[in-house]
């Protein structure tokens, strides 16, 4: 099993690579991103689901608008929850990403091109400047990813939520769009590259408006979103549709 394990990991990373190579390419061709996010929806986060034996069951209702730009807020325990949301989410979007990614060859590189948005933890008046740039992309579109954790869980548990994500959504005023991941723990946990085949869902909540909240209004915001997605991932769903 550590043996299949392995080399299902060293197959996804290696077309993760190849992917982004050709990724980087076709920004080249069409810098728009428009490409880019099919490519990453249809050819690398379902592929990688199905090299890695991962089978994901979206649970969503059927009045979400897609054509909105949202925040969407999801919990983070595994590094399959990346290609886990592109595969399932029907629109456009864009990851916040800590500043270091965006360094490393042809991956960051595509991934600058492609317009996701660098994060500078430091802190102080550079963060301060970041922060209003991504309230400014935001405001544009497309619509972006932020796991308010901050970081994966180490246990799989919802952990503290930053308040950077609440307070881009009300200088904003676009929508959070709650969403649970449930099982990608199992799948492959932190601090390893081992993955096992299993079932991830996906459970996408009802948009919570901003437009009219101030900054006062963060950390009731910060709890509403935290206690959308703690229910969801208690609750039990009859599937909708299986990537």
């Amino acid at each position: 099993m550590l043996v299949i394990s392995f080399i299902k990991s060293t197959l996804m990373i290696l077309y993760t690579l190849f992917l982004a190579a050709v990724a980087f390419v076709g920004l080249l061709i069409e810098p728009t991103g428009r490409l880019y996010m099919r490519i990453a929806r249809h050819f690398w986060g379902r592929v990688v689901l199905g090299i890695g034996g991962v089978k994901v069951k979206v649970h969503a209702k059927d009045d979400v608008d897609w054509k909105k730009t949202y925040i969407v807020c999801a919990n983070h325990s595994s590094q399959m929850d990346i290609p886990a949301l592109f595969a399932t989410l029907e629109m456009p979007v864009r990851f916040l990403a800590k500043r270091s990614l965006f360094l490393i060859p042809i991956f960051g590189w595509s991934m600058f091109l492609a317009r996701f948005i660098p994060v500078d933890r430091a802190g102080g008046k550079k963060a301060a400047l970041a922060l209003n740039n991504i309230v400014a992309k935001l405001k544009k579109g497309p619509s972006v990813i932020i796991f308010p954790e901050g970081t994966r869980s180490s246990d799989g548990v919802l952990k503290t939520f930053k308040s950077g994500a609440f307070v881009m959504a009300i200088k904003s005023g676009v929508p959070i769009l709650p969403v649970a991941i449930k099982g990608s723990f199992d799948v492959l946990p932190k601090d390893t590259l081992l993955i096992k085949s299993g079932i991830i869902d996906v459970i996408i909540g009802d948009p919570i408006e901003t437009a009219f909240l101030k900054d006062t209004d963060r950390h009731d915001l910060s709890r509403r979103v935290k206690d959308s997605i703690s229910c969801m991932l208690s609750e039990k769903y009859s599937t909708k549709r299986t990537v």
